[in-house]
């Protein structure tokens, strides 16, 4: 970054505050990736009810394509989410300040390393916001199930439910001749998280909820059963 584009982003930051600049720039991406999504995949939200219209929450989900699904569980409210993304992401040099203007951070890359964990607090019990954590599905199953128990952990920390979600790619046709892939966003009932299961000693009831929660985000992955067809 230039020194002349240095004074214009802290012109903005202090007419506006940093925090407000973000927001506005946050808004404005959603809203350019959301006309997209509807334009070109047809974006359809099960289960928008479920997202918090004021108060604190973790969504989570395996995610498939994180760059995808950033743009698309953007959609599932008007507030802003901050994502949890890999350091590989956020160290990319391209994408990586962009990202970070948005408001998303990376996650821990040590036992020693704070940073994230206290972006996350900052983020759930200051600022009352609402913060996206999705594991890759390219991971193993038990460092999926690893990654969930820390999800949960951080839940019972600060006192949040948790929100499953996935996005299903529905198939279809245009005009009933040219194949369309099309999106639709699954959002699960929140689920409450008790305190004492982020205690060390309830370790392994947290791994077993951890392996719950991804299930239940495999179920939201299933066609709804709407009975037998009758010839």
């Amino acid at each position: 970054m230039t020194e002349i584009q240095e004074e214009k982003r802290d012109m903005f930051y202090k007419i506006g505050g940093k925090d407000n600049f973000n927001k506005l720039l946050y808004g404005i991406t959603k809203g350019i990736a959301g006309f997209g999504l509807n334009t070109i995949f047809n974006l359809k939200i099960e289960g928008k009810y479920n997202i918090p219209m004021h108060n604190k929450a973790i969504l989570t989900t395996i995610s498939e394509n994180v760059m995808r699904d950033i743009f698309v569980i953007s959609q599932a409210t008007g507030r802003q989410i901050h994502f949890m993304l890999s350091p590989k992401i956020m160290r990319n040099q391209m994408i990586g300040p962009i990202l970070k203007t948005l408001g998303m951070f990376r996650s821990t890359e040590s036992k020693e390393d704070k940073e994230p964990i206290e972006k996350v607090f900052d983020y759930l019990n200051n600022k009352n916001d609402l913060v996206a954590m999705t594991p890759e599905a390219k991971l193993d199953y038990d460092i999926q199930i690893k990654a969930m128990s820390a999800i949960i952990k951080f839940a019972a920390g600060v006192n949040v439910p948790i929100i499953p979600l996935t996005i299903n790619i529905k198939k279809g046709k245009i005009f009933n001749m040219l194949d369309f892939n099309g999106l639709v966003l699954k959002i699960g009932t929140p689920l409450n998280i008790e305190k004492k299961i982020g205690r060390d000693k309830y370790r392994d009831q947290r791994y077993e909820l951890a392996e719950g929660i991804i299930k239940i985000i495999d179920s939201l992955r299933k066609p709804k059963n709407n009975g037998a067809k009758h010839e």
